[in-house]
């Protein structure tokens, strides 16, 4: 068996697989990144005042009562939307305790770099897909310009 005959479609398979492949991991991963939330929040250790009266722990919805019990155990949480309002800008009454929280911005996410690496994958399978073509084109010109 010739080597061209195989090693052909070999390389428009792979090449059409990377390009696939890559773009499956980078719409993986852009989704992830829309998904995620950069915004962690934590107990305030300092002397936090704060000018808003403190909300009940009671009054608090269970989502956000499982981020603050959460942050009673010193772990820091990732919160958006109503939730990250709530913390942001009051303070919360518990056992007789006030707590103040400061939020953080973290966007230090793997993502990026997985973002780029499908792309890269997708731009090697195009190349290898179209390169395949071109070397065959050449190839097949040479022995008719050599016949």
């Amino acid at each position: 068996m010739d080597l061209r005959s195989w090693l052909r479609p070999a390389m428009y398979v792979s090449g059409i697989g990377l390009f696939v492949l890559g773009l499956a991991i980078t719409g993986s991963a852009a989704y992830s990144e829309t998904d995620a939330t950069p915004y962690l929040i934590q107990v305030d250790q300092g002397d936090a005042s704060t000018s808003a009266s403190p909300i009940a722990y009671s009054d608090l919805t269970s989502e956000e009562k499982s981020v603050f019990d959460r942050l009673m155990t010193g772990q820091a949480a990732p919160v958006e939307g109503t939730t990250l309002t709530t913390f942001a800008n009051n303070a919360v009454q518990y056992q007789g305790d006030v707590y103040t929280f400061e939020v953080t911005y973290d966007p230090t996410t793997l993502s990026h770099l997985v973002v780029g690496f499908g792309m890269a994958l997708s731009v090697a399978g195009g190349a290898l897909f179209f390169l395949t073509q071109f070397i065959e084109r050449r190839r097949t010109l040479s022995t008719e310009v050599s016949s």
